[in-house]
């Protein structure tokens, strides 16, 4: 497929010529984005590429990302690790230099910025490229797109015949109206935003968006006004809260910026700005944790990319404020966000039918139809989805068809690869680009998919760690070295309390795991497990575990098949806000003389973190972790002053060691706790093993004081007590 020769506006300097036919993304709109391809040896390439920059205007936004350019010309240089940093900017131009590796999270953050009528120059050479199996996907996507590659070392191109960027649209980016916003969508989502904070409660509203739709700015506008609302009254109450939450401080700051934009000179002035807390009179704005926000009141509370935090902490941010608005990208190099989407939209639609919905669809910055959107989203595959399945479609758990994917299917099967990486997708609370990439070219992955009736409707990406010399196991046992690729081992020996000599034994590591969602709860997930167990024997593995962010009903699930909690991490993930869970599950004698000793140390720690740094993780989540714990029941020297404290008066500082000794057994088997009342059961999680203070514990359990919380105290030690009390 040719492509249609290029018009473009010369600057002055050039002569005007006419120029050869320029293969790029093919369109004639001046609102559409525009991809060249250079493929050839890197020096002439990028020699091209710097006599173009040069011809520039001056005015011209332009960064290079990638390799660092030679050219004695200054030009504004990122290396691809920082190619995110250009998050919420505008560029005319950008020269993507992948002569030194393509980096796919990079390819997608950086053409992300690029404005409507602006040009991406892209330098990948065919050879460097074909040396992996992604490289070699990314050419076969860039020809069946229709683009041609340019050799500057072969073909009689210079500067003057590649294209410039259009003059900027009229209206792109587009001009903001009244309240800041740049399109209708975005003036819609404000409007929905305010309703929200003045409306009736109990109404949550969720937007999503595709990447580019300005979901984050309709965030900061709508806050700005409340915010410059609230400061034209007068102050005589507590100054109205907004919270804002999301996965990391970072992902807010388009939230910040344009809540500041939107307060004006005038009003900024006399605000507050710490970064991540917008202080105006009568009114804050203020960024929390998703742990933190749990507790913390609001008047409104904002969950920007929803789809970065595990569904248990958007359920307890859901419960815990009558105001809640989430918002999540769900396609974007930043991350998918299907598990939002598949997982908890069902639990808002049972618990909140009167949830509001509204999807941003307009961009902001390029045209609807814009090429090169489309081709990146192909590129990377933003828009993975998992197989159609009948509702006929129910394989029998017993009988499933279990197989290794050769990794050379990916690049023969390109329905099959999508597949797998949408049901990959599902299975974490954020895919990136470089996960696609990883999942192609890391020999060290292996891909065990479940195919019914031609489909696959479950998968399993596994990867083989362990294997470490003597001198590495000590470097990791004192600190000095954590290798990559071998998370298990690692955390075995430096967290774990295992002996060095367990990282030279071979770990099987469950990196996902996924069943499609229509068939979800049929057994498919534990058929699975089992099989994945079954070929780490046969692979010769000692160990089979994984890492995830804990829930309870995931720690019945593998507990249920074996695996045993060996770590829990000491502060919420950046990556998920959850706290994120090591389990394994030994195979051979030598995986459980190795394992022995980091449940051991599990065991003995798990006390001293709950009233250290997990004082503030969800107490059905401390019960969970503490199943199988084996800590004997209270002695019966104990029971007297037990029924003092539930059925008299005996203070509670008075009985601390009989409680300790109830709650240590109780938390040996959460069953022995679960038929109390969920406020209870919190009480004497957060009192006796979490060791809040009575103000927190009030707090979180919704009652207005210690003596509150006593009583709730005295009737969940009654509750318990009577277990074996009557024995």
């Amino acid at each position: 497929m040719s492509s249609p020769q290029v018009s473009r506006r010369a600057p002055a300097h050039r002569s005007q010529r006419s120029s050869p036919d320029v293969r790029i993304t093919p369109t004639d709109s001046p609102e559409h984005r525009r991809l060249v391809w250079l493929a050839g040896p890197a020096e002439p390439m990028q020699a091209l590429a710097w006599d173009w920059c040069a011809g520039l205007s001056a005015t011209m936004r332009m960064a290079w990302v990638g390799a660092a350019p030679a050219s004695p010309a200054s030009y504004p240089h990122l290396p691809s690790a920082q190619a995110d940093t250009l998050l919420g900017r505008t560029l005319d131009v950008l020269i993507l230099d992948a002569t030194a590796g393509l980096h796919s999270d990079a390819l997608g953050a950086a053409t992300g910025a690029v404005r409507g009528g602006g040009v991406v120059l892209l330098i990948l050479p065919r050879r460097q490229a074909e040396v992996s199996r992604f490289g070699q996907r990314c050419l076969r996507v860039l020809g069946d797109s229709g683009l041609l590659p340019l050799n500057p070392s072969r073909e009689s191109l210079t500067a003057r015949d590649l294209p410039l960027p259009f003059p900027l649209p009229v209206g792109m980016p587009r001009t903001p109206d009244a309240d800041d916003c740049l399109t209708g969508d975005q003036h819609q989502a404000v409007q929905a935003l305010e309703r929200l904070a003045h409306g009736r409660a109990g109404r949550p509203l969720v937007l999503t968006a595709d990447r580019g739709r300005g979901k984050s700015a309709a965030l900061g506008i709508a806050a700005a006004r409340l915010l410059a609302a609230r400061q034209e009254l007068p102050v005589t109450h507590a100054p109205y809260r907004i919270l804002v939450t999301a996965p990391r401080l970072a992902s807010v700051a388009p939230v910040f910026a344009h809540a500041r934009g939107g307060l004006g000179e005038d009003s900024s002035g006399a605000a507050r700005d710490r970064g991540h807390r917008l202080e105006v009179p009568g009114a804050v704005l203020e960024y929390r944790p998703p742990d933190e926000a749990c507790d913390t009141p609001a008047d409104l509370l904002l969950v920007d990319e929803a789809a970065g935090i595990p569904v248990h902490w958007l359920v307890r941010l859901l419960e815990g404020h009558q105001r809640v608005a989430f918002a999540t990208t769900i396609h974007g190099y930043e991350g998918a966000g299907q598990g939002f989407a598949t997982r908890f939209q069902g639990i808002l639609r049972s618990r909140a039918p009167q949830t509001r919905y509204l999807h941003l669809t307009q961009p902001i910055r390029w045209a609807a139809d814009d090429p090169v959107e489309a081709l990146m989203d192909r590129l990377l595959m933003l828009s993975a989805r998992p197989a159609e399945v009948g509702h006929e479609a129910r394989p029998n758990p017993g009988e499933g068809m279990v197989q290794v994917l050769s990794p050379s299917l990916w690049l023969e099967d390109e329905p099959l690869l999508e597949q797998v990486f949408g049901l990959l997708v599902l299975a974490h609370y954020r895919t990136r680009p470089s996960d696609l990439q990883r999942l192609l070219d890391d020999s060290g992955l292996q891909v065990l998919a479940w195919r019914h009736q031609g489909q696959v409707v479950a998968v399993a990406l596994l990867a083989r760690e362990g294997g470490l010399d003597d001198e590495l196991t000590r470097a990791v046992a004192q600190g000095r070295r954590r290798p990559q690729g071998h998370f298990l081992p690692v955390g075995m020996i430096l967290h774990g309390g295992a002996p060095p000599a367990s990282g030279r034994l071979h770990y099987e590591r469950v990196v996902r795991i996924a069943v499609h969602p229509q068939l979800q709860r049929q057994g498919l997930g534990t058929a699975l497990l089992r099989r994945v167990v079954d070929h780490a024997c046969q692979g010769g593995a000692d160990l089979v575990g994984a890492g995830f962010g804990a829930t309870p009903e995931l720690l019945d699930f593998w507990r249920g098949e074996g695996f045993e909690v060996t770590r829990i991490g000491v502060k919420p993930e950046v990556s998920s806000g959850g706290w994120g869970a090591t389990l394994l599950r030994p195979l051979t004698q030598a995986g459980r003389e190795a394992m022995e000793p980091a449940r051991s140390h599990f065991v003995r720690g798990l006390p001293r973190l709950l009233a250290g740094p997990l004082r503030s993780m969800d107490a059905d989540l401390a019960l969970a972790l503490g199943a199988g714990s084996g800590a004997p029941p209270p002695e019966p020297r104990d029971i007297p002053a037990l029924e003092a404290f539930a059925r008299w008066q005996r203070p509670f500082e008075a009985c601390l060691p009989e409680l300790d000794a109830l709650i240590r057994w109780g938390l040996a088997d959460p069953a022995r706790l679960a038929g109390l009342p969920r406020a209870q059961r919190h009480a004497l999680v957060m009192c006796l093993l979490q060791q809040r203070s009575w103000e927190a514990t009030a707090r979180a359990l919704g009652v207005s004081g210690r003596k509150s919380v006593i009583r709730c105290l005295r009737e969940a030690v009654e509750g318990v007590a009577k277990r074996f009390w009557a024995a």
